[in-house]
């Protein structure tokens, strides 16, 4: 006995082990569920929104029709009537329908009693006698995460599904599914069973891009969703699993394996007798081909509506984008829009035809967009969102969704409205057009910045020039005058184009070469770039673009009015200013060979990027603004593309909205400068016209130039001198002859002075016509040298130093080699 005593003793130690062990392991528990739960509390309570159902959501407009569209006539003269506050003119748009047309929503009594123990007895057994979530399976589903890892849940009741469909939130966390478990607690308390039975089968994806039974009976078995057999509703239920395993259509065998499966719990859980069992099993998955006359594609105009009425319904009421949708499709919405059908449908015509577009040499085909705007309102008119028949709904929008690099587009925005605005240039300024700064290589040559699309500098140019001809050099010249922080800020919180960055992953757009040549690091969108031209034509004010006025619910209650963004961005004299630059930028610039400007005024910008990328122009005229992108969805070169196709594709398109349309009213169309005054100045300094421009030996350098009242010059040009001249500079031996004034066949010629000083040599247009620098030559006589490809200051310049030469043999300022006249 005594032996037995310490086997006893070392039991009770163990037993008491156990016992320690099992009280210890249930107060961590018990404290770490206390202090989750006390975390989960105080979390709930921080984000009550995550966690509380918008009973709106699965209440109206989760059980109604599609969105229908309407759009305001124009009046008798062509002028588009204000949609506010009266929306009895409004027409409805018969080809906008979405969904088909009307949805498929189908009642709960016209579901059969089969349909619906389908999807229970395989999705829900427990449905009945739930409060919206089953503890068994939710319990289960929490097991098999823990063992899994974050490899899902699981679980859901129909209830949940109900919530994960509507709102779209499917995100594989645990926050995630508590806030799905108490929302769907909270539907269970408003809703009853058959509200939420009836919700759920119209809400449920059930593959080929189709929603709820009632649309699913239709394309698979040709019948309304009563008409269906026990066959086919199970064969209906067995697709939410797996839509693209399960798809009738596509897997009819696997279908059946689910379907059968799914009778087989019918009958197990009583819904079904034998009998009827044995009957459904025996037969085959057939379906029904598609008609194919239902599909009807959304217009670029719907699709676009549709995008930001969803946008600003998540902005207006905080709904998830998926919320919203739902809204658009099944909430007997009527949206007012502001399409202009005739010129919609004129815009998509000209975009189906492939051929108006040119290809890339390689074959490649290119992607293009265009956006019309009315420039008074921001109202986007029309739209085409890429080149060829539009065969889907909701599809990539080239016009609206695509950031590309603007190139020279984006200089009246970043640069020349800003500088005017501020007074820091006027038409007339005078730039150099010659490399900014030089960069020196290993090899010890240097790289001149930045370079000009034509490849060539003018050097002298004023603004108007520069715009016409979009000189890279000047823009930047300007914008260092102007300041990077004005120029960014003008152009995203004044003109509306936000895609510009200021610092998005270490990058920003705040840069001579993203503000002054385009070169931007994301991009900007077609939209928001021509709405940014609002501001020239509408006399200073900017308006962005928007595609609808108001929203209003099934009952006429507003949801949205979309009054749009309206501030002022320009004096109205700036705005003048900045459309007479752009009008001779078609006139005698780079858009110079568009047609239109023999029915009406316009004015316009192109733009190419770098590596020829993307090709650009943004134009209007007194009626309409619009602007087109052309490019490769994936972006290459298009130096094979002869012309900017964007350009002839603006004319081509507008050509026809002016035939066509009530725009051409009798008369060529003019834009009105009434704050400005033409005044006659020097080409190359921006100032009155001295005695010496008279004398320039290209001629005349007078030039019409526009201002405001107190714009208008009042000194006189002090950049052309007097130098003497040997001859007529046709003959080799003409030439410069400082000290021979006054010499029998001299005369006085107006040469510029221009301080320039480059490290190497470049080659410059206006190079040949200019006198030597302030200070630089003695007051000697021109050395009668031989160099006659040098101007006849080089021996005076410092080593080391050019000043540039032009494309000739004979430069103008050449010394001259003729002998001096003796008295």
């Amino acid at each position: 006995m005594k032996k037995d005593r310490p086997v006893q003793k070392r039991k009770h130690r163990w037993k008491r082990g156990i016992l320690l062990f099992f009280c210890t392991a249930l107060s961590v528990i018990f404290l770490g569920v206390s202090f989750g739960g006390l975390c989960l509390y105080g979390y709930i309570e921080r984000h009550p929104e995550k966690f509380t159902a918008d009973l709106s959501l699965f209440s109206d407009f989760s059980v109604g029709n599609a969105a229908a569209f309407y759009y305001f006539p124009k009046n008798a003269v062509g002028e588009r009537e204000d949609p506010r506050p009266d929306l009895s003119g409004a027409v409805l748009l018969e080809d906008a329908q979405i969904g088909g047309g009307r949805t498929h929503y189908v009642p709960i009594t016209e579901i059969p009693t089969d349909l619906q123990n389908a999807f229970v007895a395989i999705e829900d057994k427990r449905f009945y006698t739930h409060s919206g979530v089953d503890l068994r399976r939710t319990a289960a589903a929490v097991l098999s995460y823990l063992k899994k890892g974050s490899g899902g849940f699981g679980g859901s009741t129909i209830t949940q599904q109900l919530v994960k469909n509507v709102t779209g939130e499917n995100a594989r966390t645990p926050m995630r599914k508590l806030s799905e478990i108490l929302r769907a607690i909270d539907l269970e308390r408003y809703f009853e069973k058959s509200e939420i039975l009836e919700r759920y089968l119209n809400v449920v994806p059930l593959a080929n891009g189709i929603v709820g039974v009632g649309k699913a009976a239709e394309r698979y078995y040709g019948k309304s969703a009563s008409e269906l057999t026990l066959a086919e509703c199970a064969s209906i239920a067995a697709i939410t699993q797996n839509p693209s395993r399960y798809d009738p259509v596509a897997h009819p065998e696997e279908n059946k394996v689910r379907r059968d499966c799914i009778l087989s719990e019918m009958l197990a859980q009583g819904y079904i007798k034998e009998d009827a069992y044995l009957a459904a099993v025996a037969s085959p998955v057939v379906t029904v081909a598609p008609d194919r006359e239902e599909k009807r594609v959304n217009s670029w105009y719907t699709d676009l509506v549709i995008a930001d009425v969803i946008e600003d319904l998540t902005a207006a009421y905080g709904y998830t984008r998926a919320e919203a949708s739902r809204l658009v499709y099944y909430g007997n919405l009527r949206i007012y829009t502001f399409v202009d059908p005739e010129l919609q449908r004129v815009v998509e015509e000209y975009y189906q035809k492939e051929e108006n577009f040119p290809r890339l040499a390689n074959g490649n085909a290119p992607a293009s967009a265009m956006i019309v705007l009315d420039p008074e309102t921001g109202n986007i008119l029309a739209v085409a969102g890429a080149i060829g028949e539009k065969t889907a709904d909701r599809v990539y929008n080239f016009a609206t969704d695509a950031k590309r690099p603007p190139g020279s587009v984006l200089k009246p925005a970043t640069v020349y409205a800003p500088a005017l605005q501020r007074g820091i240039i006027h038409y007339a300024s005078v730039y150099d057009d010659v490399p900014v700064r030089f960069t020196e290589g290993r090899d010890g040559t240097f790289r001149a910045w930045p370079h000009n699309a034509s490849g060539v500098y003018r050097g002298l140019s004023n603004i108007d020039v520069a715009v016409r001809n979009s000189l890279n050099t000047v823009a930047v010249r300007v914008l260092e005058d102007l300041g990077i922080d004005a120029a960014f800020s003008f152009a995203r919180d004044v003109l509306g184009i936000a895609s510009l960055v200021e610092n998005e992953n270490g990058k920003s757009d705040k840069g001579l070469a993203a503000l002054a040549l385009g070169q931007t690091h994301y991009g900007v969108t077609l939209r928001e770039m021509t709405a940014a031209y609002t501001a020239f034509a509408n006399g200073g004010v900017y308006r962005n673009a928007r595609s609808y006025a108001v929203v209003c619910d099934g009952d006429g209650n507003v949801l949205l009015e979309n009054e749009g963004v309206m501030r002022p961005a320009l004096s109205e004299s700036t705005a003048e200013l900045m459309t007479k630059l752009l009008e001779n930028v078609t006139k005698n610039g780079t858009a110079r060979a568009l047609t239109l400007t023999d029915t009406t005024a316009v004015a316009g910008k192109t733009g190419t990027t770098q590596n020829t990328f993307d090709r650009w122009f943004i134009g209007y005229t007194p009626k309409l603004l619009a602007g087109v992108w052309y490019g490769c969805e994936y972006p290459e070169s298009l130096e094979s593309v002869s012309g900017n196709p964007s350009l002839s594709i603006w004319d081509g398109v507008m050509r026809e909205l002016y035939r066509t349309s009530a725009l051409q009213t009798g008369g060529r169309d003019k834009f009105s400068y009434p704050h400005l005054r033409a005044v006659r100045v020097c080409a190359d300094s921006g100032k009155l016209i001295a005695d010496a421009c008279t004398h320039d030996p290209r001629g005349d350098r007078s030039v019409v130039a526009y201002f405001t009242e107190d714009q208008i010059p009042k000194t006189f040009c002090d950049c052309h001198v007097a130098v003497p001249y040997s001859g007529t500079g046709t003959d080799p031996s003409d030439g410069v002859a400082i000290g021979r004034e006054g010499e029998f066949g001299i005369r006085t010629v107006g040469l510029l002075r221009v301080s320039r000083m480059f490290p190497t040599e470049i080659y410059v247009s206006d190079a040949q016509y200019t006198a030597a620098p302030q200070g630089l030559v003695p007051v000697t006589e021109t050395p009668a040298s031989d160099a006659s490809r040098r101007p006849y200051y080089a021996e005076w310049l410092p080593e080391g130093a050019y000043v540039g030469r032009s494309y000739t043999a004979l430069p103008f300022h050449r010394p001259t080699t003729k002998k001096k006249q003796s008295d």
